[in-house]
């Protein structure tokens, strides 16, 4: 089977939109969240969450397919593809809620206009974004929408892979989104698991995270192009049935998932160079966690982590962190929390406090979803 490597990519977050302002932005410590009202039976409620920089919330219905389109083309463009080869795509999409911020913004609208509005009647569906982007692109190969909550991207990413490696497709386009929604909000709100301030993962002073919108897309293509020589050379799913909400808290799952990601790649522990952690600075969640990366490294490496600078970006969260990761060490460096778990935690880890070098190599990057959906990627690559 032959490599699928990283071609072209786009991203937009909170840091900003492209990747130079988003490396610019994970040189500095990570800022604190702002707070969005959310409105949800007649009551407003304040929440922490990180908006899409130079793009807020207003003409809702249309502002997810903006943002949609401008970050495809964006990395279409920047793999090079001739209309030819964006004929033949294989399009694959991640998400948590998809279309649902368009269908309550329709609802709103549709609710001043006549009081017997039907709240969401419209068609939500996972395969609407799908149908669109082929529609809005002329992608004429096939599309597959994944909905596994925090690992959604990730595994729409591995899925894609597979059809490049083997030859079934030529180019694949790989997409995650999240975009504010009240029900996401509000149903985070209610679980009280939303953070107070920043996330700190894995730090004694953790209380919950901050929910984030992002929007990425990745180019995979059988020959190295301009975004370094990047790959996924390993990855494992596992479902976790111990719980809805949180992983089996010994780490045997998490553990189990990182093996079966270092057996597909054909790596030892010791040959990962860092690891990514997926960090939801949760009491439980981030006890698996550290418990399932003892199992499986007697020394742990660098362990880095991104949610404090973009938030919890949920079923967009693979691709949005893989990609921030990836121009960060095409760049040379592994990304670091000042003060966020600066000393061993309550866990006995630490997390990577300044950027600072980091070589070419193996690297492991960790999702961990509600629902028991477990994803380890492994990655690996040069600068070009």
């Amino acid at each position: 089977m032959s490599a699928a490597y990283f071609i072209g990519a786009s991203m937009h977050t909170v840091l900003g939109r492209g990747f130079p302002a988003s490396i610019e932005a994970v040189r500095r410590a990570p800022s604190s969240p702002q707070r969005t009202l959310a409105e949800f039976a007649q009551q407003q409620h304040s929440v922490p969450y990180r908006l899409l920089s130079d793009d807020h919330p207003v003409d809702v219905e249309r502002r997810l397919y903006r943002v949609l389109e401008t970050v495809v083309e964006d990395a279409l463009q920047a793999a090079g593809l001739t209309s030819v080869e964006r004929a033949g795509v294989g399009l694959f999409m991640g998400s948590s809620s998809a279309d649902i911020s368009v269908a309550e913004a329709r609802y709103r609208r549709e609710l001043k206009e006549h009081t017997d509005a039907v709240a969401l009647a419209g068609s939500s569906s996972l395969g609407n974004l799908a149908a669109w982007l082929c529609r809005k692109f002329d992608f004429r190969g096939p599309d597959f929408s994944f909905n596994t909550a925090c690992t959604a991207s990730a595994n729409a990413l591995v899925y894609a892979d597979a059809m490049v490696r083997s030859g079934r497709l030529r180019h694949a386009l790989v997409v995650g989104v999240e975009l504010f929604n009240v029900i996401t909000a509000m149903g985070f709100h209610g679980l009280q698991l939303l953070a107070s301030g920043n996330m700190k993962p894995f730090d004694r002073t953790r209380d919950g995270l901050v929910l984030g919108e992002g929007c990425s897309a990745l180019v995979l293509g059988p020959e190295p192009r301009g975004f370094g020589t990047f790959r996924l050379r390993g990855a494992g799913n596992i479902c976790d049935t111990h719980s809805v909400s949180a992983a089996h808290p010994d780490g045997s799952t998490i553990a189990a998932v990182m093996g079966a990601a270092l057996q597909s790649a054909s790596l030892a522990a010791e040959q990962i160079a860092t690891i990514k952690v997926h960090g939801t600075a949760s009491l439980l969640n981030d006890e698996a966690e550290v418990a399932g990366m003892k199992r499986v490294f007697a020394t742990l490496p660098p362990l880095c982590a991104l949610k404090p600078f973009i938030g919890h970006t949920l079923g967009a969260c693979g691709l949005n962190e893989l990609l921030l990761f990836c121009a960060a060490a095409q760049e040379g460096f592994l990304i670091g929390t000042p003060g966020i778990c600066a000393s061993d935690s309550d866990l006995g880890v630490t997390l990577n406090q300044q950027a600072c070098p980091l070589e070419p190599g193996n690297y492991m990057l960790n999702f961990f979803g509600f629902g028991g959906n477990n994803t380890s990627l492994i990655v690996s690559g040069d600068k070009v």
